[in-house]
């Protein structure tokens, strides 16, 4: 196991750097989608490293992140309590390691949430997707209020991620061929937006749908 150096993880060291209170006695507001984001990229980053104290800290970010699960939506999927698993293997046989990731994440469970610091929290739902296949669904939006949607499949699929208007015109289109598509966008009207979830592999992809 490699530990964890600011040295190697500059992003996350200004990530955290920046999120220090300006002022001792106000807490920073933490912005809910943009926390769930950088989770992940510490996540991905905690996989090729095999650093198993960068994937505690992945999920103790997503930890504290109130969701609001959409009813009907299956379990599992991009979350803490997966990133708390993929720790407790990464530390194999090592008994010492995997006893800190107990202790981390039964920590993390007794801090409880911070609702006041994300309001209503994120839109979190779990869809299956098929080989080659979409997963498509309408929102209603605001005219002139930022929409942010994220999607997060099993890693090492591909998946890309299609917002368009009433009018069919597409407005938002992420296609990396990443298992983590992102749209944000300002709608300059309100109405119904389509989002398409396109599942551009070989093999099922679960999609941790998140919206704010």
């Amino acid at each position: 196991m490699r530990s964890l150096s600011t040295a190697r993880l500059p992003a996350l060291a200004a990530l955290l750097l920046s999120a220090a209170p300006a002022a001792a006695q106000e807490p920073p507001a933490v912005d809910a989608f943009a926390q769930a984001m950088a989770a992940r990229q510490v996540a991905d980053f905690a996989r090729r490293q095999k650093d198993v104290r960068a994937m505690l800290t992945a999920a103790a970010m997503l930890r504290e992140i109130p969701t609001q699960d959409q009813p009907g939506a299956e379990p599992g999927g991009f979350g803490a309590a997966a990133l708390f698993a993929e720790a407790r293997a990464m530390a194999g046989g090592d008994a010492r390691v995997r006893a800190e990731v107990d202790f981390a994440e039964k920590a993390a469970r007794s801090r409880g949430v911070v609702a006041s610091a994300f309001g209503k929290g994120l839109v979190r739902s779990v869809r299956v997707v098929d080989p080659r296949g979409a997963y498509r669904f309408t929102v209603t939006a605001a005219g002139g209020t930022p929409l942010r949607v994220g999607a997060i499949g099993d890693v090492g699929t591909a998946l890309a991620m299609r917002v368009q208007d009433g009018a069919g015109r597409t407005l938002c289109l992420d296609d990396n061929a990443d298992y983590a598509p992102v749209c944000q966008l300002t709608p300059k009207t309100a109405g119904q937006y389509r989002i398409d979830i396109l599942n551009k592999s070989g093999a099922r992809s679960r999609a941790v749908i998140l919206s704010n």
